[in-house]
């Protein structure tokens, strides 16, 4: 928004001109770099300097605004191309005919003759490799300088000899004409593999379109496949190549799990899309199966194994809880104190997914029949199909411990933003990392920093220990489905019929125990920060060279 005020002319000890100097908005700061600008008004008279400085502030009031506008706007959708193929020496004499059919079927209804023959194969130096360029990138070749100069003499030669056959053609020698079929075809292939990818995440249904966390992990199994077989042509491969890449897969000890669910998938959802739309007889990958390991080849390391475990044990939920509790450090923004504080509790209480309560606005916490409130999950996420209304737990609502949840929500209700992160901090989020993506892996860090053990996830945890307790109080098995969004795999069509009364949810709900915390019996904790010690920096730095290690793996 416009200042009001209309800064005046000043000098400077160091210049004989007037200035203007204006305060940068702090919402500005971070982009403009700045807590101020300076502008010489390029005058060392204050009358003239008067008329300048309105030209002046209007100038840096537009930037200002410029800015502003590109923050708000939504970065443009990433296109991605598939990696070029390779010209090959048949590719260019493949082209040459090609070029050689387009000339002739152009001028042979009518030969030309005098200077309109001259015309099939006049062209100069540049013109030749626009042309050369153009045919390289319209067949998805690689349009390096070192390929335009190798096409450019066989365009001219084309050229000339579709020249030669118009003028058999004017004259009635047909017998002399160049037949084209003895030219080779492309090697390119006649389906691309990569390139059908991408028509099916954008055309396919893909959850979050082609930029989405699916597409992106998919996109790259994709072309781990095409580079383990050799072939791109997806009419030319078999179900052979799908098990053998399996085997090579299997052989780089990659779960067996994940090769079914992410490897085969990608692969065989992108030929089954082609096959719907035609393009496709047969989807050479249908009905592949990954069959577990045989348990009798590691009986004794099997045996020394634990079961791993899934969510947390009532005493580490307790530290957890207790930890939301705690005055939060001023170093932590309003946002991420209310996640530490909500989320938790959010997530014990319903076995929501953590990112479907990150995402959460206002509107979406409201009071449903009977004056129960609920949280309303939406169906744009990752793994969530549908809208889901989820009842609020009462010991949420109930908590009078600093600020309820609800006079927080009203709080960020009225300041139109999402209850757990500010859209205006934005640094460059997309599509496959919103920032409420952010916001839960701050919160799984902030977890494991109350000493929660690595091998329990620390925002799924709450999801498993949901269900174990769902069971233990003998919540209803449908209903339970209905809160968690699992539909159980025995259901069938009748699961659907009926609406989700919010009070046979709530009643449900209610069975799960309420967390009774000493520390809500008094003031709020207040905030100490722990010193570090050598082997808390020792082990931060062990984990820093494991991430940077696995970027370099990612990359390679």
């Amino acid at each position: 928004m416009p200042t009001t005020k209309m800064p005046k002319p000043i000098r400077r000890p160091t210049s004989a001109n007037y200035w203007i100097r204006k305060k940068v908005p702090a919402d500005l700061r971070p982009l403009v770099g700045k807590t101020e600008i300076w502008a010489s008004l390029g005058t060392s008279k204050e009358r003239e300097a008067n008329i300048r400085i309105g030209a002046e502030n209007a100038k840096i009031e537009a930037e200002w605004a410029r800015l502003r506008a590109e923050r708000a706007r939504p970065p443009a959708p990433k296109v991605f191309v598939p990696e070029p193929f390779k010209v090959t020496h048949l590719d260019l004499h493949a082209l040459r005919g090609e070029e050689h059919g387009r000339v002739r079927a152009r001028f042979s209804p009518e030969p030309p003759t005098g200077f309109n023959k001259l015309r099939m194969t006049l062209g100069d130096e540049e013109s030749l490799q626009l042309d050369a360029l153009e045919l390289l990138e319209s067949g998805g070749y690689e349009a390096s300088h070192a390929n335009v100069e190798r096409l450019v003499p066989l365009l001219v030669q084309a050229r000339r000899e579709a020249a030669t056959d118009v003028e058999h053609i004017r004259i009635g020698e047909f017998k002399k004409i160049a037949d084209l079929t003895q030219f080779p075809e492309r090697t390119t292939p006649a389906l691309d593999f990569l390139a059908a990818f991408e028509e099916y995440a954008k055309k396919g249904g893909l959850k979050g379109g082609p930029e989405g966390r699916t597409a992106t992990r998919w996109r790259k199994k994709v072309k781990e496949f095409c580079d383990s077989t050799g072939l791109r042509d997806l009419k030319q491969m078999k179900t052979s190549h799908g098990y053998d890449w399996v085997d090579k897969l299997i052989a780089k000890k990659i779960p067996r799990d994940s090769i079914r669910k992410v490897f085969i998938a990608a692969i065989s959802a992108t030929a089954g899309f082609m096959v719907e739309r035609r393009k496709l007889d047969q989807n050479p990958f249908l009905g592949m199966r990954v069959r577990d390991e045989d348990p009798s080849e590691n009986a004794e390391e099997n045996e020394q194994k634990e079961p791993p475990r899934k969510g947390f044990t009532l005493e580490e939920a307790r530290r957890i809880l207790t930890a939301t509790l705690v005055a939060p450090s001023d170093f932590i923004s309003v946002e991420m104190a209310a996640a530490r504080r909500w989320l938790p509790w959010l997530c014990a209480y319903s076995g929501a997914r953590v990112n479907e309560l990150t995402s959460l606005y206002p509107d979406d916490i409201r009071a449903r029949g009977y004056g129960i409130w609920c949280m309303m999950i939406k169906p744009s996420l990752e793994k969530t199909a549908q809208w889901r209304p989820v009842p609020i737990h009462s010991h949420v609502i109930d908590q009078k411990f600093g600020q309820t949840f609800l006079e927080y929500v009203e709080e960020r209700r009225k300041l139109n933003k999402p209850l757990f992160y500010d859209p205006e901090r934005r640094r460059g989020g997309t599509v496959r990392h919103p920032q409420f993506h952010k916001v839960a892996e701050r919160i799984g860090e902030w977890v494991h920093s109350l000493e929660i053990p690595y091998d329990v996830k620390p925002n799924h945890g709450w999801r498993h220990v949901f269900k174990s307790m769902a069971r233990h109080v003998e919540m209803d098995r449908e209903v339970e489905g209905f809160i968690t969004g699992h539909r159980p795999k025995d259901a069938n069509s009748g699961n659907d019929y009926g609406d989700h009364w919010m009070l046979t949810m709530s009643k449900e709900i209610e069975k799960y125990p309420r967390y009774e915390l000493a520390a809500f019996d008094g003031p709020p904790i207040p905030h100490k920060r722990r010193r570090r010690t050598n082997f808390d920096v020792a082990v931060a730095k062990a984990a820093k060279e494991r991430r940077k290690a696995a970027r370099a793996k990612h990359r390679a």
